[in-house]
């Protein structure tokens, strides 16, 4: 007998995210179903066998051809001991997939006498043919029997009745006595009164249950459905608070300003770059942010060039790419590329000197520093060659 306790603890859920990269065409439907389907093997570790049949009756819903689901289903109905509703969720498997082992499996263990229908038929050919040769050896014994052995003639017959009516009598009276018998014993057997209390209490019991799980199921559609709402309305107010802290925080720039921490000021502008401000705080967030990356930019710039000067390349990359994060379109924007790729090129990175250098001849072809880039461009290649 399979324990189907171990069976079900061999479930294991569906990796959605893994599934997703491989097939990132995946329809909600499907993804959905698989949702709902690991939420019910949770269920059932968390003991909520009632919410877990609920969870995959919805996943079967949403994606009728989930027939792992639908054998899972199954594994749970047999567990709470609703074999019936097994049986007929193990045959809808058989009959999608004609050879799904698993579900003629389970569906064997609830009936021994259980079949597949390519079994049976074969059976059924085998049983046909062997009748078909015994009536064939019927047939020839009759034959050979009716030319050795004469008919029975009615002459016999009465020879028989006349000479031994002792016989005849005692064989008729037993032929009676056995018919009377088997009538008593037939009628003590067909017209007994029936215990049938265990039975009808025991459906009773079964039912009870039924109903107590419909309550439940439907307590948990309420349940889910006010959940839906509140979790609305939850996002609703956190997108407002979200809103309001970040237009405080305009007012923290503003006072980084004050305080000529342009840097500072700078870092939390980036911050807010993707906020949808409206009104007068996108005025304020794009007038600060057209004042003080400029700034900023320009500061990064500076320190940067006191490391360059200094030989400290490793540290004037981290100003110059903080320039270069904050503004890419200001007056020294040009020079503050050029002087990162002399540091990159000093620090040996040539895959970086070379982005950099490239982005200078592209984006500013006019300039000086254009030429100074392709003289610095051939001398890294010739290096490498």
């Amino acid at each position: 007998m399979m324990d189907f306790k171990n069976e079900l603890q061999n479930y294991s859920m569906i990796d959605l995210d893994r599934l997703s990269e491989s097939n990132p065409n995946i329809p909600d439907n499907i993804k959905n179903s698989i949702l709902l389907y690991n939420k019910a093997l949770e269920d059932f570790r968390a003991k909520s066998e009632d919410i877990a049949i609920i969870e995959l009756k919805k996943a079967i819903s949403l994606n009728p051809d989930f027939h792992e689901a639908i054998n899972l289903l199954g594994i749970f109905y047999m567990y709470i001991g609703e074999n019936d509703k097994a049986a007929q969720t193990f045959q809808k498997v058989i009959d999608a997939e004609k050879n799904s082992i698993m579900a003629m499996k389970y569906l064997k263990e609830i009936d021994s006498d259980y079949e597949p229908y390519i079994n049976k038929r074969e059976k059924d050919k085998k049983v046909k043919n062997k009748r078909g040769r015994n009536r064939t050896s019927n047939q020839l014994s009759d034959g050979v029997g009716n030319k050795s052995i004469s008919p029975f003639s009615l002459k016999k017959l009465v020879k028989i009745w006349e000479y031994k009516p002792m016989d005849t009598a005692r064989l008729l009276m037993g032929f009676i006595f056995g018919v009377l018998l088997v009538f008593l014993l037939s009628y003590k057997y067909y017209f007994r009164e029936e215990d049938n209390g265990p039975l009808n209490q025991l459906m009773a019991e079964n039912k009870a249950v039924i109903e107590q799980r419909d309550e439940i199921e439907r307590k948990y559609n309420e349940l889910d459905e006010k959940y839906q709402g509140l979790n609305g309305k939850f996002e609703e107010v956190k997108k407002q608070v979200d809103y309001y802290l970040n237009t405080s925080k305009l007012l923290e720039i503003e006072k980084y300003v004050s305080e000529n921490k342009y840097r500072e000021a700078a870092d939390l502008i980036l911050l807010l770059k993707n906020t949808n401000f409206t009104g007068i705080e996108k005025e304020k967030y794009d007038k600060l942010s057209q004042d003080i990356m400029p700034k900023a930019a320009q500061d990064e710039y500076n320190q940067g060039r006191e490391l360059y000067n200094r030989k400290n390349y490793q540290e004037a990359v981290e100003r110059f790419e903080r320039s270069r994060s904050y503004s890419g379109n200001w007056r020294y924007s040009v020079n503050n590329l050029y002087y990162l790729g002399v540091c990159y090129q000093e620090l040996n990175n040539s895959t970086k000197a070379l982005e950099v250098f490239e982005e200078i001849v592209n984006k500013y072809p006019t300039t000086a520093y254009a030429g100074y880039s392709k003289d610095r461009i051939n001398q890294i290649r010739n290096t490498q060659q």
